[in-house]
């Protein structure tokens, strides 16, 4: 006899056999949390994109991959668009993907795309994941080598890798409107025209908790960070990355405003000004941040302040080398504020222009 407790079960069973990539079909909608899909098989770059999609389908999904595994992505899974291809499919929904040590990574010898693109108003959270070898060139204006976020971005414990992008931002471009925040992650040996390791347009958000943004590279400004919106640096190692041709290797701040505590800015290389940062115009303010070894082919080995407010509060500038001038600090334009710090050691002086810098010989 089919009892009415037994037809609920029957019911629920079939609801559950139905369900894509992990969720209940219209339980986002209903306020209920999404079920967890099946692990992807370790390698199947066809079955993390169909989870992807059904993700985006259902307005959201939870992905897991088979730890220590990686997704080896031969070709783009979208072609068109404005902003070229994308080895994902555009997170259009809010998309979760975990794996312990799994990486997600552009073959070798493939075309050139980006790993991912976050759309506005979609959501992608990364944790435990390897971005790697993306490659956004397929056009010269082409942003975000590893993830481009117009949306939001969130990396726990993961890593953007040797990536590139023609213009901005070769392993992470915060475009404007985008938010990005990285927990506990690295940003390493990613290259682009302007913000190596990432990039944060005008109206963009990015916020870093722990980790590093470390041996990235720009043909311009900004190896390893450079921002025009807001970025919020806390406990973070911005540490040897470079800049070919201008300023701001560690950090460059064109605009908006750039904030670092207690983190540490140290052995970064300008072939131009700013080893370890430069301010073109943004409110800059580091509070017990200690900015060291860095080296400037021109000025400023530690801090180059061509325009805009730059504070700092505690902490050291020592160690740092300029070929010219402003071994520590060089002030050719705006305001630097120094309270509580420690300016020594540097070559071939302290601070530049003499008395630019008060407080600093």
């Amino acid at each position: 006899m089919l009892t009415v407790k037994n037809a609920r079960c029957l019911a629920l069973a079939a609801l559950l056999s139905t369900s894509v990539a992990g969720t209940v079909p219209h339980a986002a909608a209903a306020g209920h949390t999404p079920l967890r899909a099946a692990t992807v098989p370790c390698g199947d770059v066809a079955a993390l994109i169909q989870q992807i999609n059904q993700a985006n389908s259902s307005g959201s999904g939870t992905i897991s991959l088979t730890p220590g595994c990686d997704y080896p992505l031969s070709g783009p899974a979208q072609t068109s668009g404005p902003n070229g291809p994308n080895g994902l499919p555009a997170i259009t929904g809010s998309v979760s993907i975990s794996g312990a040590s799994a990486g997600i990574t552009r073959a070798a010898g493939s075309a050139p795309f980006r790993i991912a693109e976050v759309a506005a108003g979609g959501t992608l959270t990364l944790n435990g994941i390897t971005l790697a070898n993306g490659s956004a060139t397929a056009t010269p204006e082409a942003s975000g080598g590893g993830i481009l976020t117009q949306g939001t971005l969130v990396l726990t414990n993961s890593r953007v890798t040797g990536s590139t992008a023609s213009r901005l931002g070769g392993g992470v471009a915060v475009a404007s409107g985008g938010t990005a925040r990285l927990d506990n992650s690295v940003v390493s040996d990613n290259s682009a025209a302007d913000g190596g390791g990432v990039h944060v347009a005008t109206t963009a958000r990015l916020t870093v908790n722990g980790g590093s943004l470390t041996e990235n590279t720009a043909t311009y400004t900004g190896g390893g960070l450079a921002s025009y919106g807001t970025a919020a640096l806390g406990n973070v190692t911005v540490s040897e990355n470079d800049t070919d041709t201008f300023e701001g290797a560690g950090l460059f701040a064109g605009a908006g405003v750039l904030t670092a505590h207690t983190s540490r800015i140290t052995e970064n290389s300008s072939a131009s000004n700013g080893g370890g940062i430069a301010n073109f115009g943004a409110t800059v303010r580091l509070t017990n941040t200690p900015v060291t070894d860095n080296a400037a082919l021109l000025g400023g080995g530690g801090l180059y302040n061509f325009s805009g407010i730059s504070t700092l509060t505690g902490g050291t500038v020592t160690g740092n080398t300029a070929g010219e001038r402003g071994g520590g600090v060089l002030r050719d334009g705006g305001t630097v504020t120094l309270t509580g710090v420690v300016v020594s050691g540097n070559t071939p002086d302290q601070c530049a222009p003499p008395g630019a810098v008060p407080g600093c010989v």
